[in-house]
């Protein structure tokens, strides 16, 4: 299925976005950024669908996001540190080079989503699933591997590092 663009991916969100297309960032948001493009940050976002839109360089921060749907959304390198997703699915969704550092995921489904080179260190997982998950160059540590539920392959695949610093914006 195809995804709306980046503009009309920001028109489904006007009631998160105050009726405006933030600019899309040239990089990995960070909370300290001065200009974010879309963003939710201390927000409750629950029961809604985000499927099949293209909104790179998202930041979320410091929110709860439960009950979302981000089928096959393109959301390449975000930022997703320091937030709650509880029941969300991330099937066939975009997170490469994303940052999900120091958050939880609880019953989440990452189904065939893209996931290299994205950073999940500090972050817990649980009742996850990550059938068919694309996760090569994801940096993870070895104590997270016990939490998730990876095949031989996906595992072989996987840049295994050390914890390292906590994200900024915590």
């Amino acid at each position: 299925m195809s995804r709306l663009d980046y503009e009309a991916s920001c028109r489904k969100l006007s009631g998160y976005l105050d009726d405006q297309v933030p600019p899309l960032p040239a990089a990995l948001p960070r909370h300290d950024d001065r200009v974010l493009g879309v963003s939710f940050f201390k927000t409750g976002v629950s029961d809604d669908d985000f499927s099949n839109l293209t909104l790179p360089r998202t930041f979320f921060g410091r929110s709860e996001i439960r009950d979302v749907t981000f089928r096959n959304t393109d959301l390449r390198e975000s930022n997703l540190c320091w937030n709650d997703f509880i029941s969300v699915d991330f099937s066939d969704a975009v997170l490469t080079n994303s940052d999900l550092r120091s958050s939880i995921f609880e019953q989440v489904s990452f189904a065939r989503a893209d996931l290299r080179g994205a950073d999940l260190r500090r972050t817990d997982f649980v009742d996850c699933t990550f059938t068919d998950t694309r996760l090569d160059g994801a940096r993870l540590t070895r104590d997270q591997a016990d939490e998730l539920s990876l095949t031989h392959e996906q595992l072989a695949t996987i840049d295994w590092s050390d914890p390292g610093e906590e994200p900024g914006g915590g």
